[in-house]
Formats: structure tokens, C-alpha cells, sequence
């Protein structure tokens, strides 16, 4: 009764249960599927390309989905103890996830990536909360909150990419900054789609940049002059930025550090699936256990084929 009530009082939450109980799970399909042809490629046909450009629609794909199943869930906390387990679960092959199979713990998979991006959603929307609500008191106090909130986000966003920096690529958080941000401009600017494509497009040319900073920086310093070193990179403007322009002619052919920004031509798919609902379901469970499993059985076939 109380569900009942509530959802009368907010016109918005009342929408967003209604449709909730539509499921875009042909999408879902397809982001495991480019997912899938990814893995197939990076494990056993690193020289055909054709593998990890299809492999760029998966993540923006699994980044929408997250934004917009931020948003639609009855239940935050269930969500993200979710994402956690599976985090957990999935870590332990994905460790060995390398053609040479070797030990890498510390790489944090793709579901740590979408945990702390849930976190980075939830809060951005308190920080809005707090700027709104400190326009009509003129409260100090929700200026504070609003700005503790951002500066958390901003934590959060850069954290990963210093520890990778200062770890010498020890520590990887499975697209950093790139998925974080892709996930948070989704959640921004929702349903405007000409500003979440110059968002995607922006991202892009940072990920290239900040890639490109990062070569310059050698594995044998020590933490605190590796950070002072990809500081004074990234301020470098020139430097950098023509070294990853024209390294395998990248901003022309989207090869080399530009070779994510494929990613971009995942906003077709989903602008074409996101009002089409097919009677295609399949069980939430699945697309959470198909990551390790796909994962694990790559693997095993690497090892058997050694």
C-alpha cells in the first residue's frame, strides 16, 4: 500500500515503474555477443581487427544499460551487492585473462568498472539534489553537500588512472576513467541524444590523450616520479597530442590510441533497440553468469590448445 501511495505522489516514479516491466533484453543479447567476438579476438586472433571493432559495441552497450538500470531499479543496495558477488566471482578467471595466461590480480574486471559507476550515479544525483535545494534556501549547508558530492565523483574518476600510473599498469580498473565517464554522460543527458554522442565523441578524444600520456611514462620510477611525470605530460599538449595523431595515422583511420572511439557506432544499436521491446527474455541471472563463464571457458580452451 505504501509502494501504492507513493508512486501517486511522484508522477515520475510512477513512470519509471511502469516501464520498468519492459525489458530491452535484445540488446542485452547483443552487447553479450559483441562482448564474446571481443574475447574470441583478443585471445586467439590478435591480428584480425574485425574482432575487437565489433568487441567496441559492448561496453557503451553494458554503459546504457547501467544508466538506465540505475534509474529503473526498486532497489539500489540488492543491486549493487549484485554487481559486488559477481565482481568477486568473476575476478578469479579473469586474473588469468592474457594470451599468455599469466597472474595479473590486481586487474579489476568490467563489474568492479559498473559497481563504482553505480556509486558515481547515485552521487551525482545527490549533488544535483543538494544545488537545487540550495537555490530555493539559499542554505549553505546544501552548497557543502553539493560540493563534497562532486569532489567525491572527481575522486572517484581519477583514483583509478593515478593508481595504474603509480603501479606501473600493475593495477588496471577495466576502462577507468573512459567507462566511468561514458556511463555518467548516459545518465546526464538521457534522452538528448546530440549531446550524449559530443559527450562520446569528447570522451574518446580524452581516453586517446591520457593513453597516449601514459606511454611516455617508464616502469622503473618510482610511484611519486611517475605521477610527477604523466603530470607534466598531460600538460604537454604538443608533444602528446602529435604523437598519438599520427602514430598509425589514428584520428584519420581510428587506429592506434583512437581505436576505441569505434565504440561511438554503438549509440546505432542502441538508439534503434531502446524503443523496440521483442517478446525475447531471458533471466537477469544469465548476463551476470555469462561474463565468468565465457571467460573461464576461453581460457580453458587457450590452456588446451598451448
Amino acid at each position: 500500500m505504501e509502494n501504492i501511495i507513493e508512486i501517486k505522489k511522484n508522477p515520475d516514479i510512477g513512470q519509471a515503474a511502469e516501464t520498468s516491466t519492459f525489458r530491452n533484453d535484445t540488446l542485452k543479447l547483443l552487447a553479450m555477443l559483441t562482448m564474446l567476438i571481443d574475447h574470441i579476438g583478443y585471445m586467439f586472433f590478435p591480428n584480425y581487427r574485425i574482432f575487437r571493432t565489433i568487441g567496441r559495441l559492448a561496453f557503451p552497450i553494458f554503459a546504457y544499460q547501467l544508466s538506465v538500470g540505475y534509474v529503473k531499479t526498486s532497489n539500489l543496495k540488492k543491486y549493487s551487492i549484485r554487481l559486488l558477488g559477481f565482481a568477486l566471482i568473476s575476478q578469479i578467471p579473469y586474473s588469468f585473462f592474457s594470451p599468455t595466461l599469466d597472474f595479473e590480480p590486481l586487474r579489476l574486471n568490467i563489474m568492479f568498472t559498473l559497481l563504482l559507476a553505480l556509486g558515481v550515479l547515485y552521487v551525482y544525483d545527490i549533488g544535483i539534489t543538494k544545488i537545487n535545494a540550495f537555490k530555493d534556501s539559499r542554505s549553505y549547508k546544501d552548497l557543502l553537500l553539493a560540493t563534497a558530492s562532486f569532489l567525491c565523483i572527481l575522486a572517484a574518476l581519477v583514483t583509478p588512472e593515478l593508481f595504474e600510473i603509480a603501479s606501473g599498469g600493475k593495477f588496471r580498473l577495466e576502462y577507468g576513467l573512459y567507462g566511468l565517464l561514458i556511463i555518467l554522460i548516459f545518465h546526464m543527458f538521457k534522452e538528448k541524444k546530440v549531446s550524449i554522442f559530443i559527450g562520446l565523441v569528447f570522451i574518446s578524444f580524452l581516453y586517446a590523450y591520457l593513453t597516449g600520456v601514459k606511454t611516455f611514462v617508464p616502469n622503473y620510477l618510482n610511484w611519486i616520479e611517475k605521477l610527477r611525470r604523466a603530470w607534466f605530460y598531460s600538460l604537454n599538449y604538443k608533444m602528446v597530442w602529435q604523437r598519438i595523431v599520427y602514430y598509425k595515422s589514428g584520428l584519420i583511420t581510428l587506429e592506434g590510441f583512437f581505436f576505441q572511439s569505434r565504440a561511438i557506432l554503438a549509440l546505432i544499436p542502441i538508439y534503434a533497440f531502446e524503443s523496440w521491446y521483442t517478446k525475447v527474455r531471458i533471466n537477469k541471472y544469465i548476463g551476470y553468469l555469462f561474463y565468468p563463464a565465457h571467460i573461464t571457458i576461453l581460457l580453458l580452451i587457450a590452456k588446451f590448445v598451448q
